[in-house]
């Protein structure tokens, strides 16, 4: 069930005290009814393949699919294999020839030197022994009834409460076995023995037995992630359970507080010692049989009072007046034997004591039976009496034309040897015979068959149909043979079931039976409801248990390669795990504990058939309370005979090998990589994360072949590379030679081919395998990290075109990219701070009466919906209105819509940029805004910045250079993603003490501040032209500060792109220079020019750029210089140049070379203010300079239309600053590219700019439309275009 799934991904970040930080949840004890189907977590695959798929690949031969590599894979011919070549390849431990088969398809066969016929005289079935595997009892009142026994008084009888586990998960995923929907509801409590205690709160009508709410379809829900209960509920419990002790006085507990406000974990130790005296976080509290019986009392006949009196604050969301506690017990793995000769009256008794059935509404259990082959070598024939008095037929009870016979008249064999069977009264078959000396053989069930056990009967038109659902899982890459579970039981099981139940119903009596008094025939009374359900089935062989019996994995299931491989840079807690994982796999790999552990004589190889039922015992005779009669109806030949035809029959001992040699060439490709990697193991390095993905997804395949659970197998990624495809539909794995170099395989050289590993189309993350396991082995942040760091350096080689294509230096644009990354997963922890902190505000009002508050609650729920589908969302451009109706409650009066500023006022970009930086560069840093508590951004950022200073590294950047080369990646991406405003910490109050350094999600910090001059950026970050003047001028600024008398330059301000004059006006200096030698005004007439403002600053622009007969000059290079120069020292009021209003002696100098004031005017950076502009104008009067407000404007927009613009975007920028006809005159010379014509009716204008897409990176979650494996086409791979448009390029 995905609910529980999700609830256990949920558990994973719970702070949980008790819990061993060292050990994963898959390698802890085995806490839950063996399930065939449970894989784990680790592996659990987010895009895996459902089990339909290995069900439909049974009976077909080609894989569904429209994709190229599905194509490829099904044009590829398979070719078989044996059993025998394999043993022989694991034997003479030729691992290259195991691994060499990986590199096509093959399909495994099972020859007859490794099985038995099972239709031989001497071959025979073997039903036995019989287990209880499972039991699950549920009261019938509230109370802890479903844990108390029968008997008065037994002085070792004792419970454990254990009340500091209460956020576990309830163990079953068969939620059938329950008489009531359990998310939401279940709390863990304490044990006995074996057995785990529970309490469900249930809703109040489920003690009406005859409520419609107690219909299975009708179970009422809650609206939980997971079966627990939420930690306040569950802190509500824990206070009913301190009241009643502080009721029976028991040991030292006392309830200081009954009710707790707020109700919290502290709040709840401050009230009671019932979580644990002082400085103890953990206390367990034994029970006598006699405690344990008063506190069920109490909650019998407590609770109501207790609810009636808990204040408002507690009640307001309705669970406690609609629910109550119910106890809840199961028991499991204990593989009880039943049905032990000589003791049936010691079970009975047994059963009778073990609860008080008055007082139970519903009893589940699984039994157990095995079945296996025995060879037999010599019989002995069993005497006619010991087959006791009753009649015996030549056939079973199902076959009307059965008669009896007369042992002592039937011969005992017949011509072919084989024995005469003979059937009792019931239809069980009789023995006549007994094996003495014999080979116990294994069994497997024949998938290709399997679905006869689940036949109905045949419909009007001959059609045979399955009478249940079932799922089939294949083991040991053959295919075709393995282990099925089903919602329900085999069909030839139901008959007897329904006959055992009829047994068992009880009679009607009184006014229940409303027969006639003529119908009525004594000794046949009416019976009543069924008291006995069939729920499930699965069978399986029981090696598997075996490996599994005390822990819930073996090894050889949990991935501990690729997590070993991958834990190198894991820190604090993290690398312990790593360090465990280490030792575990040096000291032996999982497949060799395997095939350790399973080897040797006589392993347990019989077939496991698990029935679970649910009955009402209470209502059931005695006689029938040991399981007998369901245990004793796989002996019936009507349930028997379908069996034996499904099943497979191995010689002895040899399915352990099976598993050896059929995944042999898995197990050898995983030595192979462990050890080319294991001496690299070190603190601190990085393994090339294609070696750890390959190796996620080998070891995926093996799990796949020890369970045969799909869901492990990564469709998108594994699909690719074969392994899933092959696994599934050959049975055997194969590996396409678009992921590792055909041959190398045979070589034992592991080549992968990097520049085809399938990449996201929209994001351009490589696909990967191992999140699960690095995420539970380690945590979300270790793996964020690195998926960055796998992401960046694949985007050195194979970075695509779009990628920042505005930039011209790759090492920039890797940076860049880098920088985008880690704040795409910023972007991830503002959204999911900002959706739990709202979901958490507005959840009371959802589901309170109150329809105004309900009513703006959903607003808000729709504004956050609304704000998390943004790819900007820190921009204050649309996603800002949804922000504010999400964080703003207007219930409180804020009809404003006004987030709350930091205290610190506005701060520049720099000032986010510099606390990102200093945080992420130091050692063990104590987190601090903007990082988030429990986000993954400073650990990708680290990532991202050590990348980035390789990039600077590899192009040379130096010293102090690097790090302005990294401050100005991050800052360029800033502006890119357009972060406006971030969350901050929430702003000092009046209380002493310590500020709070953690982010809150409704105070922000403004980033519009204008920052103070920076030093130059890195020449690489620049294009050519743009170095070669910044290299210029602060040469020249370096030349002239060394003389005292030198004039006054403006390269005395040091020359800065990030300041916006300087950048703009080398912007217009390259655009000036693009116009030599037209750079002059056409004559003038004064009768021409119009007099007002705009008239001008329209007629300004609407001039024609002209040359002069010798004058000026053709090499436009100085004139970048010269016209920066000139702004510059024009804007600065330090200058000479700014202080006099009419510039004659720079006119002198340069007015022959078309550098002037009406020359800016034109450029666009001045304003023409009189007709004087044109004529002897004075600066300052005539002709003025622009604010700081309107170059700031100027700039950003400029910036932007060169961004955005793409091969348009520097003819855009210089038609709004300078307009169209200088823009045009560029176009002209070649240095912009003009945009053609809109066509006659379009809508478009020709200068019009798409919005800002910097990159093609998109978030990468909260897209909650479209799963990422539902659209297969996002995928792609740096291969064959990319390296073709760079082959083009050189």
């Amino acid at each position: 069930m995905d609910i529980l799934h999700a609830g256990r991904e949920q558990d994973d970040n719970n702070d949980n005290p008790v819990v061993d930080d060292n050990v994963d949840e898959d390698e802890q004890p085995n806490n839950m009814p063996f399930n065939v189907s449970e894989f784990p977590r680790q592996l659990a695959a987010g895009d895996g393949h459902v089990q339909e798929d290995v069900r439909t690949a049974l009976y077909q031969q080609q894989a569904e699919s429209g994709r190229d590599y599905v194509a490829n894979f099904n044009t590829t011919p398979p070719r078989t294999v044996t059993l025998t070549k394999l043993r022989t390849m694991y034997r003479n431990k030729d691992s290259l020839g195991a691994m060499g088969m990986l590199s096509g398809r093959h399909r495994l066969v099972i020859g007859n030197d490794h099985t038995i016929p099972k239709d031989g005289p001497n071959v025979v079935p073997r039903v036995g022994p019989h287990y209880i595997d499972h039991i699950l009892y549920v009261g019938n009142r509230k109370g802890l009834d479903a844990a108390i026994p029968k008997i008065r008084a037994d002085h070792n009888w004792q419970v454990t409460l254990d009340l500091a586990n209460t956020h576990r998960l309830w163990p079953d995923s068969n939620v059938a076995c329950l008489p009531f929907n359990p998310v939401g509801r279940m709390v863990y409590i304490g044990t006995r023995l074996q057995e785990q205690l529970w309490l469900a709160v249930v809703p109040t009508t489920f003690f009406e037995p005859n409520h419609p709410d107690n219909a299975r379809a009708a179970y009422p829900a809650l609206n939980a992630p997971s079966t627990a209960l939420t930690q306040r509920h569950a802190l509500m419990i824990v206070m009913f359970i301190a009241h009643a002790f502080t009721e029976m006085l028991l040991q030292d507990i006392h309830c200081r507080e009954r009710y707790p406000v707020p109700l919290t974990r502290a709040a709840v130790k401050e009230s009671t010692d019932i979580l644990g005296r002082v400085d103890e976080n953990h206390r367990r509290i034994i029970l006598r049989l006699e405690d344990f019986k008063r506190l069920s009392h109490i909650l019998n006949t407590g609770w109501d009072d207790w609810v009636a009196q808990a204040p408002p604050s507690w009640k307001e969301d309705n669970f406690l007046t609609n629910n109550a506690p119910v106890g809840v017990t199961i028991r499991y793995g204990q593989n009880q034997p039943l049905l032990v000769h000589g003791a049936l009256d010691d079970e009975r008794r047994n059963w009778d004591n073990d609860r008080n059935y008055t007082h139970i509404r519903q009893f589940t259990f699984s039994l157990a039976t095995h079945i296996s082959y025995l060879d037999v070598r010599e019989w002995r024939e069993v005497p006619n009496f010991q087959n006791g008095d009753g009649i015996i037929y030549d056939k079973s009870s199902d076959d009307p034309m059965r008669t009896e016979v007369n042992l002592e008249d039937l011969p005992l064999l017949d011509g072919d040897g084989f024995e005469i069977n003979v059937y009792n009264e019931q239809g069980f078959r009789v023995p006549r015979r007994a094996p003495v000396q014999f080979s116990t053989c294994g069994a497997l069930l024949n998938l290709h068959s399997v679905h006869e056990l689940f036949r109905s009967d045949d419909d009007a038109h001959g059609n045979t149909r399955n009478k249940a659902h079932f799922d089939v899982y294949p083991l040991a890459c053959t295919k075709t043979l393995g282990n099925i579970q089903s919602r329900s039981l085999i069909s030839n099981f139901l008959p007897h079931l329904t006959q055992i139940d009829g047994a068992l119903r009880p009679p009607l009596i009184g006014d229940d039976d409303n027969r006639v008094e003529g119908d009525i025939v004594p000794g046949d009374p009416i019976r009543g409801a069924s008291v006995l359900h069939g729920i499930s089935c699965q069978i399986y062989n029981e090696l598997s248990h075996r490996v599994r019996d005390e822990a819930k994995f073996h090894p050889v299931q949990l991935g501990m390669i690729s997590a070993a491989l991958s834990g190198t840079t894991a820190k604090d807690a993290a690398r312990r795990r790593w360090t465990r994982r280490l030792q575990q796999c040096n000291h032996s790999l999982p497949h060799e504990r395997f095939n350790d552990k399973v080897s040797g004589d006589n392993q347990p190889q019989a077939l496991r058939f698990e029935n679970t039922y649910t009955l009402d015992v209470y209502r059931m005779n005695e006689e029938f309370r040991n399981g007998r009669p369901l245990l004793k109806t796989w002996s019936h030949p009507t349930v028997l005979s379908p069996i034996k035809d499904t099943i497979v029959v191995f010689q002895p001992n040899r399915i352990p090998s099976l598993f050896a040699w059929a995944t042999f060439p898995l197990t050898a490709l995983l030595e192979t990589i462990w050890e080319m990697h294991s001496n690299t193991l070190v603190d601190g390095a990085v393994i090339d994360p294609c070696i750890i993905e390959f190796t996620s997804m080998v070891e995926r395949a093996l799990n796949f072949s020890h369970t045969g659970n799909a869901r492990v197998l990564c469709r998108r990624l594994m699909d690719r590379a074969w392994i899933s495809l092959g696994i599934i539909h050959d049975g055997l794995p194969s590996i396409s030679d678009a992921f590792v170099a055909y041959g190398s395989l045979n070589t034992g050289k592991l080549v992968i081919r990097q520049e085809l590993w399938p990449v996201d189309q929209d994001t351009r993350r490589p696909l990967t395998s191992s999140r699960r396991t690095q995420e539970l082995t380690y945590s979300k942040e270790h793996y964020e990290a690195y998926e960055a760091r796998f992401t960046i350096r694949h985007a050195i080689n194979f970075l695509p075109a779009n990628i920042f294509p505005h930039i011209n230096n790759h090492a920039v644009r890797i940076a860049c990219y880098a920088a985008e990354i880690a704040f795409r997963v910023y972007f991830d922890d503002v959204k999911h701070l900002v959706y739990a902190k709202v979901l958490h505000e507005i959840e009371p009002a959802l589901e309170g009466d109150d329809r105004h508050a309900r009513r703006v609650a959903k607003d808000r729920q729709t504004a956050l919906g609304r704000w998390l589908d943004e790819d900007y969302p820190l921009s204050y451009s649309g996603p800002l209105t949804y922000l504010l109706r999400a964080v703003v409650d207007t219930n409180e009066g804020n009809t404003a819509l006004q987030l709350t500023s930091s205290h610190l006022g506005n701060k520049p970009i720099s000032f986010f940029v510099d606390k990102i930086i200093k945080q992420s560069t130091t050692t063990l840093p104590r987190r601090q805004p903007p990082f988030i508590a429990g986000g993954n951004f400073l650990a990708v950022m680290r990532v991202a910045i050590e990348e980035m200073k390789r990039c600077a590294s590899r192009d040379s950047i130096q010293g102090k250079d690097v790090d302005s080369f990294v401050s100005e990646a991050i800052s360029h991406v800033c502006e890119s993603l357009k972060i406006n405003h971030i969350p901050w910490s929430a702003n000092p109050t009046l209380d002493r003490g310590n500020h709070s350094s953690n982010i809150v999600h409704n105070v922000w910090l403004n980033l519009g501040a204008i920052g103070a001059p920076k030093p130059a950026p890195s020449a690489s970050f620049l294009t050519r032209r743009e170095s070669i003047q910044v290299a210029a001028l602060n040469s020249s600024a370096q030349v002239q500060l060394r003389d005292s008398r030198g004039d006054w330059s403006a390269s005395e301000t040091t020359f800065n792109p990030s300041i916006p004059l300087h950048h703009l006006s080398l912007i217009v200096s390259i655009a000036f220079s693009g116009l030599v030698p037209c750079v002059y005004a056409p004559p003038f007439q004064k009768a021409g020019i119009p007099k007002g403002s705009n008239q001008l600053a329209l007629y300004v622009q609407n001039l024609e750029w002209v040359s002069r007969p010798k004058k000026g000059g053709i090499n436009a290079e100085p004139f970048i210089t010269m016209v920066t120069t000139f702004i510059i020292a024009l804007y600065d009021p330090q200058s000479p140049t700014s202080s006099r209003s009419d510039v004659r002696e720079w006119v002198c100098k340069h007015s022959n070379k078309g550098i002037t004031t009406l020359a800016l005017c034109r450029l666009g950076l001045a304003k023409a203010c009189t007709t004087r502009a044109f004529f002897s104008s004075k600066w300052g009067i005539d002709i003025q300079a622009l604010t700081s407000s309107e170059i700031a404007e100027k700039h950003e927009e400029v910036i932007r239309l060169l961004k955005t613009g793409g091969a348009y975007g520097g003819y855009d920028a210089i038609m709004y600053l300078m307009g169209k006809r200088t823009a045009d005159r560029l176009a002209k010379n070649l240095y912009v590219k003009a945009r053609a014509l809109p066509t006659l009716g379009g809508t478009t204008s020709h200068f019009s700019t798409a919005a800002s897409t910097p990159s093609s990176s998109s978030p990468l979650s909260f897209k909650r439309t479209r799963r990422d494996w539902d659209d297969d086409s996002r995928v792609t791979t740096a291969g064959a275009d990319e390296i073709s448009q760079k082959k083009k390029r050189s």
